[in-house]
């Protein structure tokens, strides 16, 4: 058994590498660059390194993008290629599991045309979810940035109107108040405008303690 239990180990690493060395990688440069243009990004695009196995950037003009990328179009990259790992579209085993998917403030540094890119693909996973599509099942958003909250939690439809639009999603605030975290529920997208944030928290501010 113990012998068995090795040769099932080799094997399955054997698998692991062979699917690595047969996997092109023109399929990810292909999606990654439709998904570009169809948001009318065209700052860079993908190609692909002299030696086939890796990815580079390039520019309108041709040229390599790699040492003038700003701190935001390198988020954005890792973003682009997480979400396209995220869709099952990169051939490795296991790949096909259900999963659940957290992005932890993915907009730092980036400017209004992207994070609107990023905010609706973040919301194509969430429709996905809803019709029973795929293999990702939850979703957990996290961000201090609260224009791309307002675009991220987004609905076309009227709130009041129809709550079915809304249905399994949950929003929450996370506070930190004498270094001790606290979470709290809200029925509700509790953050329609910067203006009424403002507002609700001076009002959850003590009395007294405002000068």
């Amino acid at each position: 058994i113990t012998t068995k239990k090795k040769e099932a180990a080799e094997k399955t690493a054997e698998i692991h590498k062979l699917e690595k060395d047969v996997t092109s990688i023109q399929p990810t440069i292909d999606e990654i660059n439709r998904l570009l243009k169809s948001f009318g990004f065209h700052s860079f695009e993908l190609g692909k390194a002299a030696d086939n196995i890796h990815y580079k950037l390039i520019r309108p003009d041709g040229i390599d993008a790699k040492e003038t990328l700003s701190e935001g179009e390198k988020t954005f990259v890792t973003f682009l290629y997480f979400y396209h790992l995220l869709q099952g579209s990169e051939s490795s085993t296991g790949i096909s599991e259900n999963r659940v998917v957290v992005f932890d403030d993915p907009v730092s540094s980036l400017d209004s045309d992207i994070l609107f890119v990023v905010s609706n693909l973040i919301k194509a996973i969430f429709t996905k979810i809803k019709n029973n599509e795929g293999y990702i099942k939850q979703v957990f958003v996290m961000t201090h940035n609260i224009y791309f909250h307002k675009e991220v939690s987004f609905c076309r439809y009227n709130y009041k109107s129809d709550k079915s639009s809304l249905k399994g999603s949950t929003f929450w605030i996370l506070r930190k108040i004498d270094l001790t975290s606290k979470l709290e529920k809200h029925d509700a997208n509790p953050i329609t405008t910067s203006y009424k944030l403002l507002w609700s928290e001076v009002r959850k501010v003590p009395k007294g303690s405002l000068t």
